[in-house]
């Protein structure tokens, strides 16, 4: 799989697109979170085409979100495994589906509920919190450059951060 030029900039968020790679990365990692472990399970459950498979499936193993285990005689058959990166997946790919959810079937029309193994009840919707515990509105949230910003990052948040405080006031 080819590198997307945005996994050089600045950014979080580029950087992790980069890693994830396309639409088809995702629904696999969702399935794998989900319990899917062989190539024919994936092929089975999202009707991708072999050679689109063997790609995301070889990206995401480099990536190190699947660790390839050989489970057949000198490599002949493999299972893909969520490693401890691709479990901590599980909340920004619970964000998207919740979004989905609300934005795209609609509520009342979801085609899978999410809920607790344990209680069997549905998963709250996930919500930006501040450290102290307040829901944090997108209209409330700002960015501030982190210790990995470069200067050009650094000048642009803060350029837009004082153009916001001009506008406020």
């Amino acid at each position: 799989m080819r590198e997307p030029s945005f996994a050089r900039l600045n950014c979080s968020v580029a950087r992790a697109l980069a890693v994830l790679g396309d639409a088809w990365s995702l629904l696999i990692l969702r399935d794998a979170l989900a319990g899917v472990r062989t190539f024919e399970g994936f092929m089975r459950g999202l009707g991708i085409a072999r050679n689109t498979l063997t790609d995301r499936l070889r990206h995401l193993v480099e990536e190190g979100m699947l660790a390839q285990m050989d489970v057949g005689k000198r490599g002949t058959r493999f299972e893909y495994v969520p490693t401890q990166k691709a479990k901590e997946f599980q909340a920004p790919l619970m964000a998207i589906m919740q979004w989905g959810d609300r934005w795209v079937s609609g509520p009342g029309n979801e085609p899978v509920v999410a809920v607790d193994r344990e209680s069997g009840a549905a998963i709250k919707p996930l919500i930006v919190r501040s450290t102290s515990g307040r829901a944090v509105s997108s209209d409330e949230l700002m960015y501030k450059p982190g210790r990995g910003a470069t200067t050009v990052t650094r000048d642009y948040l803060l350029a837009k951060n004082k153009r916001a405080v001009v506008r406020k006031t």
